[in-house]
């Protein structure tokens, strides 16, 4: 991607322009683009910043200072101005910028900013994307032969020989974070390759850091998902779309599942299921996170999202409560569209994708959805996840009695009474989601404990007596839910 956009700004320049605008978080990683481009076009490259002025000399030099004497300068020269972002907030300095960009010869202005681009109609907009694999492993080879040299004898060979696998893993980062990363995972495991590549994959979360817009969850195993075995038998299915010789047949990528139902039962732990079941990994969105207060962020961020969701693939990407992530897009007004922007930008990149990205999408509202989601080609199924039937019930209370508790501690923990006693009472606990299930067995296991022995089915029943589940306080809402299911969904 570097070299494409290195010629794409050596050609912007040599045609006339000016003023360019490239947004970016990799300020190092731009500047050595820019390097680049000076050295083609034998223009001299100058920086500027508020804090160290000219070319790091420390000395502050005012923006609109510089821009006017750049205005009268005849030279050709590039200019690197580091994130001037609060400079521009000048009416004056904004001005200033127009009228250099408005010039066709002279010295050039290249803003580096995170930031998205004021408006201002004769900057040229560019984007300097998240590192690929290529550029990954030519990082990763580097900082083996600079840890050779150093502290790690032996890193050079350790890293030609997982480089490829290690760029793999670090798709999503920036060029800074990864090179990081690397060099932390070899001072702490020495040279061996698995542990350098587990250390990576392990702390890759951490080194998104908060201001990243996907969260990597852990996938679930389909034995601690109760009840759907309906999605369950489609996932095992579309996994087959997945085979490389699935391509030879014409079957295309599986695109993705809707999942809307009531809530509590199961949807985001179905979520992380598709993962297992599909082998893939899995990111969680919240579609919150992508608005933002300054004007055009929040469309940045679904650019930065998409791409991201893309380089990382092959992957599950969770769009979690999709449904109040977009709720009032239709009506945006009192945002300025953006919402309505936003949710274009979405359903474009959901049709016209390419890279294997499952997208799993959960909702508890049919009507805040907008219709163009539910549209085949953008996700291939759409499956209705309601209050689970008696035998689910059943599998749902044996999963937190027994399966997951000696998941967590090696065995389950002693009961009084046979667990067909408990199962049974779960059974006969009409209108409860598994949610309500998981809850009631708490409460009970928190009573027992309370007077020092074993969960006892009294227990289990008292909790249950004592809960009023959503199916009576919310009766409507899930009719009606239900009523939409029997003509747009199929029942998970």
């Amino acid at each position: 991607m570097s070299e494409s956009l290195q010629v794409r700004i050596d050609r912007a320049l040599r045609a006339g322009a000016r003023a360019l605008w490239l947004q970016t978080r990799e300020e190092l990683r731009a500047l050595a683009l820019l390097d680049g481009v000076s050295e083609a076009l034998e223009w001299p490259l100058r920086t500027w910043s508020m804090s160290r002025g000219r070319d790091e000399e420390g000395a502050r030099q005012p923006l609109g200072e510089l821009l006017s004497e750049l205005m009268s300068a005849r030279g050709r020269a590039l200019w690197a101005l580091l994130d001037p972002s609060p400079a521009l907030r000048d009416p004056a300095v904004l001005r200033g910028l127009r009228d250099l960009a408005q010039r066709r010869d002279g010295p050039a202005v290249i803003i580096i900013s995170p930031s998205p681009a004021p408006p201002i109609p004769e900057l040229v907009l560019l984007r300097l994307g998240l590192p690929d694999s290529p550029t990954l492993l030519r990082s990763a080879l580097g900082v083996g032969r600079e840890l050779e040299r150093g502290a790690a004898p032996g890193s050079k060979a350790v890293i030609d020989e997982i480089g490829p696998a290690l760029a793999r893993v670090g798709l999503g980062l920036d060029l800074h974070r990864f090179e990081r990363l690397v060099r932390e995972a070899v001072l702490s495991h020495g040279v061996r390759g698995d542990a350098v590549l587990a250390h990576v994959a392990a702390h890759k979360p951490d080194a998104l850091g908060d201001d990243a817009l996907l969260e990597r969850v852990e996938p679930a195993s389909p034995e601690l998902l109760g009840g759907l075995g309906e999605l369950k038998r489609w996932l095992g299915r579309r996994a087959l779309a997945l085979d490389p010789r699935a391509r030879a047949a014409a079957i295309p990528d599986p695109r993705g599942v809707l999942l809307v139902g009531v809530q509590g039962c199961g949807k985001s732990l179905a979520a992380r299921v598709c993962a297992s079941l599909l082998d893939l990994p899995i990111v969680r969105l919240d579609p919150g996170r992508l608005f933002a207060g300054t004007v055009g962020a929040s469309e940045a961020n679904l650019r930065d999202l998409t791409e991201l969701a893309e380089r990382m693939a092959p992957q599950v990407l969770w769009i979690d409560e999709i449904d109040k992530g977009l709720a009032g897009a239709e009506g945006s007004a009192s945002d300025g569209g953006t919402s309505a922007r936003v949710l274009g930008g979405l359903l474009t990149w959901l049709q016209e994708r390419r890279r294997p990205v499952f997208v799993v999408a959960t909702a508890n509202r049919v009507d805040r959805l907008p219709p163009e989601l539910l549209r085949r080609g953008r996700l291939d199924e759409v499956f209705f996840v309601d209050l689970p039937e008696a035998d689910a019930r059943r599998s749902i209370a044996r999963i937190h009695l027994e399966t997951a508790p000696a998941r967590r501690l090696g065995e389950a923990p002693p009961i009084a009474d046979p667990l067909g006693a408990l199962l049974d009472l779960a059974a006969a606990a009409e209108g409860f989601s598994g949610a309500e299930l998981e809850a009631a067995i708490i409460e009970a296991r928190l009573d027992a404990f309370a007077d020092g022995r074993p969960l006892a089915a009294a227990d289990f029943g008292r909790a249950l007596a004592a809960t009023v589940p959503l199916s009576r306080s919310r009766a409507d809402e899930i009719a009606g839910l239900r009523a939409w299911a029997q003509s747009s969904a199929r029942l998970a």
